[in-house]
């Protein structure tokens, strides 16, 4: 599993796809299709024959991407997997921009950049609701006498966070039944985490001085420069399948992959985030009524600084503020309305309404969710 983690499109800038309304707000962009592995995941499976044709199935429940059959001129398990360059023949750009194109996703003739399976995974996310996608290719090599790829890889990510994976039936070595481990190592580089293994070539990113993750972590525990030795799906080899069998995930992987938890809730902190309520506006009318107003966001939590990788632009959340009430005096809670219809972004206004209230002093209590349920409490003032 040495050299699994391409890094050819390290390039891919941020011109790559337009940015997604959320990008005003916490919400990923378009080009943010897998940040940390907490939330739901979509994985757009795409089984590549060796016959020249191939089928491609989303899990997700619904109509988009139902199985189809497309051709290739290119046998994948004979074309390297290494760097793109001017003869996209020579990597492993022939066969998938024909596939890309026969999905309905174009290509720079170029630079490959922006990758194709970006803006493929970001419509997978979309369309079945899941908050991260991403492409993963299984190539035929039942008939290839080594199983592995002309440049000796066997199974690669084409960067950190994704948007696609390579892997064969058999792997080389590791064999089919151990399929499961190999896609769970290279996973790990999806959500950010580096290699653990002895670098195979220098300057390769699997060393402890790195950072890694939308959290920015130490890669402490990496045989070069670290300074932990646990077990870890990341390591590689022999120490990838023993890792996998007895679920083990090294801290460093634990932090790159967002899947810390500082508090020991059983909840990562990536989303245990709650809403934050500003700009509350009572206005008092006749009667005793009221009229309050104000904004709700979510509150991500904070990105961290990486080494590797494109970096993130902001700070993101999986969450819109969702589930907002209130209630007077303890009474019966009441659903506060988004001032546009619908609390469908990182920041919305709201409006309430409370029935007619007594001369005196009374509690307004409003609250609502992101990760986790935040609120406050206001003094309402009646009569003269």
């Amino acid at each position: 599993m040495l050299d699994d983690l391409r890094g050819p499109h390290a390039r891919e800038t941020a011109r790559a796809l337009p940015l997604a309304l959320g990008a005003l707000g916490a919400l990923p962009t378009a080009r943010e299709t897998a940040a940390f592995a907490a939330g739901s995941i979509a994985v757009a499976v795409v089984f590549v024959e060796s016959d020249g044709s191939l089928e491609a199935f989303l899990p997700a429940a619904g109509q988009y991407g139902a199985p189809r059959t497309v051709t290739t001129r290119f046998e994948p398990i004979s074309r390297p997997s290494g760097q793109f360059n001017k003869d996209y023949r020579l990597s492993d750009a022939g066969w998938r921009w024909q596939i890309m194109d026969k999905l309905g996703y174009a290509h720079d003739g170029i630079d490959d950049s922006p990758l194709p399976e970006r803006a493929y995974a970001d419509s997978v996310r979309r369309e079945t609701g899941a908050d991260w996608a991403f492409v993963l290719y299984v190539v035929d090599s039942l008939r290839d006498a080594d199983g592995m790829f002309p440049d000796g890889a066997i199974a690669y990510t084409a960067d950190l966070y994704g948007p696609y994976m390579v892997l064969t039936y058999d792997n080389d070595g590791y064999r089919f039944r151990h399929f499961d481990a190999v896609l769970a190592h290279e996973m790990g580089h999806v959500f950010g985490a580096l290699d653990e293994y002895a670098p195979p070539r220098p300057g390769y990113p699997s060393t402890g001085e790195l950072a890694s993750g939308y959290l920015g972590v130490r890669n402490r525990n990496a045989l070069k420069g670290g300074t932990t030795d646990l077990p870890c799906i990341m390591r590689g080899s022999q120490a990838t399948l023993d890792a996998f069998a007895m679920g083990e995930l090294c801290p460093s992987s634990v932090g790159q992959t967002g899947l810390r938890d500082r508090d020991g809730d059983a909840r990562p902190d990536v989303v245990a985030t709650r809403p934050r309520f500003d700009a509350v506006r009572p206005t008092a009318v006749n009667g005793g009524v009221f009229t309050v107003t104000g904004l709700v966001r979510e509150q991500p939590w904070p990105r961290g600084a990486s080494s590797v990788g494109t970096p993130f632009r902001h700070d993101i959340s999986i969450f819109v503020p969702h589930d907002l009430q209130f209630r007077v005096d303890g009474g019966e809670w009441l659903p506060l309305v988004a001032t546009d219809g619908r609390f469908d972004e990182p920041v919305e206004k709201w409006t309430l309404m409370t029935a007619a209230l007594a001369a005196g002093t009374h509690a307004l209590e409003v609250q609502g969710t992101t990760g986790e349920p935040a609120g406050f409490v206001k003094e309402l003032s009646a009569g003269p």
